[in-house]
């Protein structure tokens, strides 16, 4: 279900050309337009569910390899979705516990964002994270 809201989602972004998820055999080519690749991991740690240990969300965002455009739409969505960890624009992960944090880095910075339920908005709380 986590794979179809965020496939849903990235599809009605009009961004993204290719999702690459670890629930689907091959990724998916979604429009020719999108200037972005996304890779997803939709519901990390479901198996600790049970256990009452948080689960997330995983992605990383590449930018659509256009030179492979020739290519059938199945390869050139391989090919994208296989791009190096130096290559990412964007990458992040979503926790879903007492409190919903998304935390995102876009190349100078990692910062942590709260879920406010009663507005639905993301709020910075945590900015420029630091590992001591």
């Amino acid at each position: 279900m986590q794979n179809e809201i965020i496939l849903s989602a990235l599809r009605h972004s009009g961004k993204v050309s290719v999702m690459a998820s670890e629930e689907d055999d091959l990724p998916v080519w979604i429009n020719d337009d999108g200037p972005y690749v996304v890779v997803t991991d939709p519901l990390d740690g479901s198996r600790n569910i049970d256990a009452s240990i948080p689960t997330g969300t995983i992605f990383g965002v590449y930018k659509r390899l256009v030179e492979l455009d020739h290519l059938p739409v199945e390869e050139k969505a391989i090919l994208n979705s296989l791009q190096s960890g130096t290559r990412l624009v964007a990458a992040g992960y979503v926790l879903y516990s007492s409190a919903t944090i998304l935390c995102a880095s876009f190349g100078s910075g990692t910062h942590a964002f709260t879920l406010d339920h009663s507005t639905g908005d993301f709020i910075l709380t945590h900015p420029n994270i630091k590992i001591p």
